[in-house]
């Protein structure tokens, strides 16, 4: 029973885009209190992309965070341009967006969110015929309890990633397995924010790419400034403003979760290492089959 609330705290508690867990930052009962030293942290790491940054950037009117990982270096060369598309949200993309998405190769659409964000907010790739699309809820649940979600969430985002390795292998599994078989065009994943379930994906991809450990973190870090924009007006801002007044440690809580902190990914990193031996690893440990470990490497640019 611990361990299924502890997998349904991290599935909800990771479905919340950076603003609206920065509106429960700011209100006042949140404010009221001393917040805790990780929360600080996490919530005003903000690392700016660098030159390099902006060869990987699609703009978009009604995403964020949207890039690919042109250029990034592996063990093997640069992965292609028209590998992967990472994402936050799509419930907002305009004909135009879409139109872009196709130009840049995109066949698949994976998408991380539970049925319930799914349904607040449709993604709009889904019922476009130029895209297959699949919804894999990373963590498990199909279902939101802000209220349950708080009781057993860890202090750090960092230690959420180490646990989700854990308590999501059947999820992850079939996440790299249908990556796996996908053998034309660009794969786009995405989820709510675009940073915890998206960003962890791309981690194991990069981390299975050989690309530095460095590279990866700052990779994940650069994600809250471009989420910068992202829009407040969540379905689950009412939910949350609710829960923050009768809990000021709910908002603290929240608002160490709103950021991408470099620590958050080399927590993760080193976990993934210490106790797998890498991605590679990983994904063996969960039933990736080595075939199919192959094709994502030859995805990635990586088959030498």
């Amino acid at each position: 029973m611990k361990r299924r609330s502890t997998e349904l705290a991290l599935a909800l508690m990771l479905s919340l885009p950076l603003a609206v867990t920065a509106v429960a930052a700011d209100a006042p009962q949140a404010l009221a209190a001393k917040p805790t030293t990780t929360a600080t942290a996490t919530a005003t790491a903000n690392v700016k992309p660098v030159a390099a940054d902006a060869q990987r950037v699609i703009p978009l009117q009604g995403a964020w965070n949207v890039r690919t990982f042109a250029g990034l270096q592996g063990r093997h060369g640069p992965i292609p341009a028209d590998a992967f598309v990472r994402t936050a949200d799509l419930g907002r993309l305009t004909d135009a967006d879409r139109d872009a998405l196709a130009a840049a190769g995109v066949k698949l659409d994976i998408d991380l969110r539970t049925a319930d964000e799914e349904a607040q907010s449709p993604d709009l790739l889904a019922k476009d015929d130029r895209f297959d699309y699949q919804r894999i809820s990373l963590m498990g649940t199909e279902k939101m309890d802000l209220q349950k979600m708080m009781t057993s969430f860890p202090d750090s985002l960092g230690e959420a990633y180490v646990q989700w390795l854990g308590h999501s292998q059947p999820q992850f599994k079939q996440v790299f397995q249908r990556i796996a078989a996908q053998q034309d065009g660009a794969v786009l994943f995405h989820c709510t924010a675009g940073k915890d379930r998206t960003g962890i994906i791309a981690g194991l991809l990069l981390d299975l790419a050989g690309v530095p450990k460095a590279e990866i973190v700052h990779n994940y870090a650069i994600s809250a400034h471009y989420l910068e924009g992202q829009p407040k007006d969540s379905a689950m801002n009412a939910q949350i403003m609710a829960l923050v007044k009768q809990n000021p440690e709910i908002g603290r809580k929240m608002a160490g979760m709103a950021g991408t902190a470099p620590e958050n990914m080399e927590q993760f990193l080193a976990a993934l290492h210490s106790q797998y031996g890498g991605a590679e690893g990983y994904l063996k440990s969960i039933g990736v089959s080595e075939q199919e470990i192959q094709q994502l490497k030859v995805r990635l640019g990586q088959a030498g």
